[in-house]
């Protein structure tokens, strides 16, 4: 779980940094807070997971409880984030930023060999 951390902090950083090229200040800073957005609820969750680690029960409740809080805390960031940075949000660098950190669990960690057969 700690690698996926590291790993989703890194992608954020790429994104940023791409959307700082692309977008200026106005995007670095609009992907942080989208990566962000999904970065620190899955944060909260693997905290949850290790908090729980010596009892297997409790841990497995855990893992459906934290995957459930990960995406109501993403949805309450997202809208935090658009109630009070709703005028000098750039939209597209905030959503790769979103979709970097948010999909990088499917494209790298879990990959499916041979699927479909």
């Amino acid at each position: 779980m700690t690698r996926i951390l590291i790993s989703q902090a890194g992608v954020l950083i790429a994104v940023s940094l791409l959307n700082a090229l692309f977008a200026g200040v106005r995007g670095f800073w609009s992907a942080v807070a989208g990566g962000l957005t999904y970065l620190i609820p899955t944060l909260i969750t693997v905290l949850l997971l290790k908090l729980f680690k010596a009892n297997p029960y409790l841990q497995s409740r855990m893992m459906v409880f934290g995957e459930v809080l990960k995406i109501m805390l993403s949805l309450v960031l997202l809208l935090a984030v658009f109630a009070v940075w709703h005028e000098s949000l750039a939209f597209l660098p905030f959503f790769f930023g979103l979709t970097g950190v948010s999909h990088l669990v499917f494209l790298v960690l879990l990959r499916v060999k041979d699927y479909g057969r």
